[in-house]
């Protein structure tokens, strides 16, 4: 594996290690170790592997303080790290290397610290055999001297209540000291043969490393639970200090000269005899290097390590021989990551201040915890007595930096898009790099990538990174990406992903310019997509009809381009020649409902080839053209789509103008009178068998110009109609008899114009033709002579059907006598039948009812004598037959109507619509209009005039408006 190589110290650093370490790589700005030369020569050939962990030499107070001073020993926490000096201090620094707080707590080496589980009490063990508990936010000190030197202490995690801790040292035993209120004092735990070298302290329970192995004891119960002996074969205890770490409150970590143990605590069964606890080795492996710190780095150990297997050896021996002597050309320690295979993942050699005179155990590794687990990283500490060096595992920023240095800017910017969005293994690294940076690095790949001619990858990227804010950097981004695609010609890579905001309408324009020549489809799916304040559609539209006039390939996209754009610019008149040219579903629907009949007043052709495309590539029938909804629309709209501009237009396609002319005669023949004797010509043209109908409706063509069409084309039929409308009525017979040679036709020619010149022509041609005259026998009818026709046959002409005609003629004429004397009897009989009725019912009574009332007293009938007529009026007869009766019943009064008076003479006797009939006669006003004015309200048809009241020389009312007055009958 390559090993990377801890830089060299900041310029105080003194000249021998300086020298010491000419060849060794310094620090780069962020911390990170750099790779010697010597390294990279001999891994040119192999993939180098990315460092897991970055390196950070502590700043702040921390150079100062070892300037006069060495550091013994560490303890981090979550919130500072304490470290024992050889001068008897303590000191308390935060993680960046700053001065907290700082005592002199010994008079000689600093071999042990602790700190409780709330971060308040810092306890300390050195060699003057003292061991000191100082508050950190308090003045509260305990110190209790031993006289020999201590050489571990841990404090009891719940100290500000309990006031204990355990300490141990050269006197081999292991003394728990605990304060009460009533009293204080020690409690032996443990003696040991050798000295007590290491203790840390979980929950209840406490370990310590001694010459007979690790033991733990739980506090709680007050006993001890097991012992873990050292393996056979290991140097002497006190040589290598053992390295004791709880990674939780059941598993401890072992590391001690050249092994490694894991050791979980399991509950026993209840039924158990023996301590609640037992120990069992989940993790057993001996290295070749001698363990200096032990920590757990995602579930993989991350070991620091001194030396190898020859320094393990010499330990063996001094084991043996007696005392270890400082080794003067000692190898840089090591951090290396071990997984739980036992395979070595990652090493780095740490070439620390001095490190060729150290000894293993003036290093050391405490581990910090995040002070906000998940979100922050762990840190690791690396403790030489010159130097403290913060290990933090490789962030976001590292991991970019690195791949970026080797060019790898394609995985620099997945990780860091997955790192964003939450996955991967650097999600919780993401604020490390910027989206600023982020942008940076896409934008450098971009250029490189276009520097190498591979537009296509740069476009991708730069979609990737650049951004879409509204700020001036952005905006100034994007523009110029986009020129410099422009100018690699490759704008089309980029152009659907331009922000929709914020750039200039310049930079829009330019980019559909681009894409106009190009490529049509992008440009046409931009111009519907984009907003229309991002350009002048007047400019655009006026460039794509310049397009499209040169273009001829894809001229439909063009054609929709420029439809949609005249639609944003409110100018139907333009946008609906590109609508009816692309045969837009529903626009003519569309100018029917937003009425822009004036926008198509000069498209007639385009609108009835759509109507062309609406029915269907197959031949349709006339009718059908004429039903189309472009037809309809032109001839439903006359005012403002004028007869004669549609004429002029339709005149180059004759066929659309035949079909808009026989709609518009189907609307209002009127309207075509100015084109009858085009529309007579178009008849001709494509329709003969219509041409002789349009000819007997329309009376607006030329009869000249009509005959001399029908000439042309020889439609016989038609000319004989025009010529027997002009006067001409034997040229027409003679067209019938000489060139249709149809005798039904010529007679049926005769009787339409009833001319008894034409009849005594037909008789004249027909005589010497038996054909004729079968034809007139049969058919003449009784518009024919028929003995002046056989009259006239000249002798021995053989006449075919001669008998069967006569026999027809002999038999219509017999048939006609019958029916005449039929009908004459049965009118006779019906004459008689009526005669009898009328006088049975003249000779019946008329039923009186004596509640009938008199018309003209208006007294009850019963008791007097009543004529009844048949009119229905009932009188007395007194009422009747009195002069001075007679008098009552007919009035004269006064009708005032439109300041004029009238005079009528009024029957009482007859109801109000008799005396409306007297007043239309006068005033012209029909008497459904009239509103006659009377006592009660108005006079109504049925009310009888007696009832009214009325008076001679009385004055009515009357309004109503007057119609033509009825005209006086014709004088015979």
């Amino acid at each position: 594996m390559p090993k990377a190589v801890l830089g060299e110290k900041t310029a105080d650093a003194d000249t021998e290690s300086l020298a010491s370490n000419d060849d060794t790589p310094g620090f780069d700005d962020t911390g990170i170790p750099l790779v010697d030369s010597e390294s990279e020569d001999d891994t040119e050939d192999e993939d180098e592997d990315e460092p897991a962990l970055r390196y950070k030499r502590l700043g702040g107070s921390v150079p100062g303080l070892f300037e006069k001073d060495t550091a013994s020993t560490l303890r981090a926490c979550e919130r500072f790290l304490v470290l024992g000096t050889h001068w008897g201090n303590v000191i308390v620094i935060d993680i960046e290397g700053n001065l907290i707080k700082q005592w002199r707590a010994h008079s000689a080496t600093v071999n042990s610290v602790s700190v409780d589980l709330d971060n308040e009490y810092v306890a300390s063990a050195g060699d003057d055999g003292r061991v000191v508990v100082h508050g950190l936010y308090n003045d509260d000190i305990t110190i209790v001297d031993y006289s020999r030197p201590v050489k571990a202490v841990a404090i009891d995690p719940m100290f500000s209540r309990k006031r204990r801790f355990v300490c141990g040292g050269t006197g081999g035993q292991v003394i728990m000291y605990e304060k009460k209120w009533y009293a204080k004092g020690d409690t032996i735990l443990f003696t040991s043969a050798g000295p007590i070298l290491s203790i840390q302290w979980m929950d209840s329970l406490v370990a310590w490393a001694c010459d007979e192995g690790v033991q733990v004891y739980d506090v709680g119960r007050a006993m001890r639970i097991t012992q873990i002996a050292r393996p056979e074969g290991s140097p002497r205890a006190d040589l290598f200090t053992c390295r004791l770490q709880w990674r939780d409150s059941l598993t401890l970590d072992i590391g001690w000269a050249d092994f490694v143990q894991v050791v979980v605590l399991k509950e026993r069964a209840p039924d158990a005899l023996g301590p609640l606890l037992y120990a069992e080795i989940s993790v057993l492996f001996r290295t070749d290097f001698v363990v200096c710190g032990l920590a757990v780095y995602r579930s993989q150990f991350l070991v620091l390590t001194y030396g190898d297997h020859e320094t393990v050896d010499q330990g063996r021996v001094d084991s043996n021989g007696g005392g270890q002597e400082r080794n003067r050309n000692a190898q840089a320690p090591e951090l290396r990551v071990i997984n739980r295979n036992i395979e070595e993942m990652s090493s780095d050699a740490l070439p620390l201040d001095g490190y060729s005179l150290l000894q293993p155990n003036d290093y050391a590794l405490a581990y910090c915890p995040p002070a906000t687990p998940g979100e922050d990283p762990d840190t690791w500490f690396i403790l030489s007595p010159k130097q403290l060096v913060a290990v933090r595992p490789r962030g976001l920023a590292d991991h970019v930096q690195w791949l970026t240095e080797r060019e790898n800017y394609q995985q620099a910017l997945s990780d860091i898009e997955d790192a964003y969005a939450g996955r991967g293994p650097w999600a919780m690294y993401r604020d490390q790099v910027k989206e600023p940076e982020y942008q940076a690095i896409g934008q450098h790949y971009a250029q490189l990538l276009m520097d190498a001619g591979d537009s296509a990858e740069a476009a991708k990227v730069c979609l990737r990174v650049l951004p879409r804010t509204g700020e001036t950097e952005s905006v100034a981004a994007w523009e110029s990406w986009i020129f410099a695609f422009a100018e690699a010609n490759a704008l089309q890579l980029v152009a659907p992903h331009i922000p929709t905001a914020g750039l200039s309408s310049t930079v829009y324009e330019m980019v559909l310019a681009f894409l106009l020549t190009s490529d049509i489809a992008q440009f046409k799916e931009l111009v519907f997509a984009w907003p229309p304040t991002l350009f002048n559609a007047f400019s655009v539209a006026l460039a794509v009809e310049d397009q499209l006039e040169k273009t001829t390939g894809d001229r439909e996209a063009l054609q929709e381009t420029l439809a949609f754009l005249y639609d944003r610019l409110n100018q139907p008149a333009k946008s609906l020649k590109y609508h009816l040219e692309l045969f837009t579903v529903g626009v003519l629907d569309r100018i029917r409902r937003e009425n822009l009949f004036d926008a198509v007043r000069d498209k007639a052709e385009l609108v009835m080839r759509y109507d062309d495309h609406e029915l269907g590539g197959e031949a349709r029938s006339l009718g059908d053209r004429c039903e189309a909804k472009g037809v309809v629309l032109l001839t439903d709209n006359t005012d403002a789509i004028p007869c004669s501009s549609v004429v002029k237009q339709l005149v180059s396609s004759p066929e659309h103008l035949h079909v808009y002319l026989h709609t518009l005669l189907g609307k209002d023949a009127h309207l075509g009178a100015p084109f009858a004797d085009l529309q007579v010509e178009l008849y001709a043209e494509y329709d003969p068998a219509k041409l002789l109908s349009f000819l007997r409706i329309s009376t607006y063509y030329t009869f000249d110009r009509a005959l001399e069409i029908c000439e042309e084309r020889g439609l016989v039929p038609e000319m004989v109609f025009i010529l027997g409308r002009m006067g001409d009525n034997h040229r027409a017979l003679m067209l019938i008899i000489e060139r249709l040679r149809d005798v039904p036709r010529a007679i049926e020619f005769a009787k339409e114009q009833n001319d008894p010149e034409l009849w005594s022509d037909l008789m004249v041609y027909s005589r010497d033709k038996p054909e004729f005259i079968v034809g007139l026998l049969e058919l003449g009818g009784t518009l024919t002579n028929p003995t002046k026709l056989i009259r006239s046959v000249p002798q021995g002409l053989i006449v075919p059907d001669i008998r069967r005609a006569l026999t027809n003629v002999l038999y219509d004429y017999h048939l006609q006598v019958e029916l005449c004397t039929d009908c004459k009897h049965v009118l006779d009989a019906d004459c008689e039948l009526l005669s009898e009725g009328l006088r049975r019912v003249q000779h019946q009574g008329l039923a009186v009812d004596g509640d009938q009332m008199c018309l003209v007293c208006q007294d009850s009938l019963a008791g007097s004598v009543a004529l009844s007529f048949w009119c229905g009026h009932v009188f007395h007869d007194r009422c009747v037959l009195h002069p001075d009766v007679l008098k009552k019943t007919m009035l004269k009064i006064q009708v005032k109507w439109q300041g004029k008076k009238y005079e009528v003479d009024v029957d009482t006797t007859q109801p109000g619509e008799v005396f409306k009939m007297q007043l239309y006669s006068l005033t012209g006003v029909e008497p459904d209009r009239q509103r006659v004015l009377v006592k009660g309200g108005q006079l109504k048809d049925d009310t009888t005039m007696t009832s009214l009241g009325l008076v001679d020389g009385q004055i009515l009312m009357m309004m109503g408006t007057a119609g033509e007055l009825p005209k006086a009958p014709l004088q015979p």
